[in-house]
């Protein structure tokens, strides 16, 4: 079960906020809900140019069940880069081990579905895997967020 944490700060103000640069250090999928949470913070446009520039943070998305959640790692296969799908439980239980942490680079919005390219961080190789995040939404991203530490 996820432990509700409190947060200085909450809003569903997807222009605001970006999660670039930011490396996922928790995640959970429950009760329709997936969480990733961020130690070193997440990118709030209010704050400085800084990435990320808030205190701990997370994300949690409202996921459609009729599509769900795919998660595609692409992995090198006879000098030829393959996009292999993963299971979300065996992301949620690498990342919540410390053996991966997921970093997230770019978002693309479409309809009731949200694509994040990352970088899955591998602790013990260390290697890195590009993957695809893909999330079918039905109601907006909440972000919460510590302020930053000075």
């Amino acid at each position: 079960m996820t432990e509700n944490i409190h947060y200085d700060n909450t809003s569903t103000d997807i222009n605001k906020f970006s999660l670039h640069d930011s490396r996922a250090v928790f995640a959970s999928f429950e009760n329709e809900k997936l969480i990733f949470r961020f130690e070193d913070g997440i990118y709030y446009a209010d704050y400085s140019d800084d990435w990320p520039n808030t205190g701990k943070a997370e994300v949690e998305f409202t996921i459609d069940l009729a599509r769900g959640i795919t998660v595609y790692q692409f992995v090198e296969s006879d000098k030829q880069m393959i996009r292999k799908e993963i299971d979300l439980k065996l992301l949620i239980d690498r990342i919540n081990s410390r053996e991966w942490e997921l970093e997230f680079l770019y978002r693309y919005d479409g309809y009731k579905e949200i694509l994040y390219k990352c970088w899955i961080w591998e602790n013990e190789g260390p290697q890195t895997f590009e993957c695809e995040l893909w999330i079918s939404t039905k109601a907006d991203t909440v972000f919460r967020w510590d302020d930053p530490v000075d």
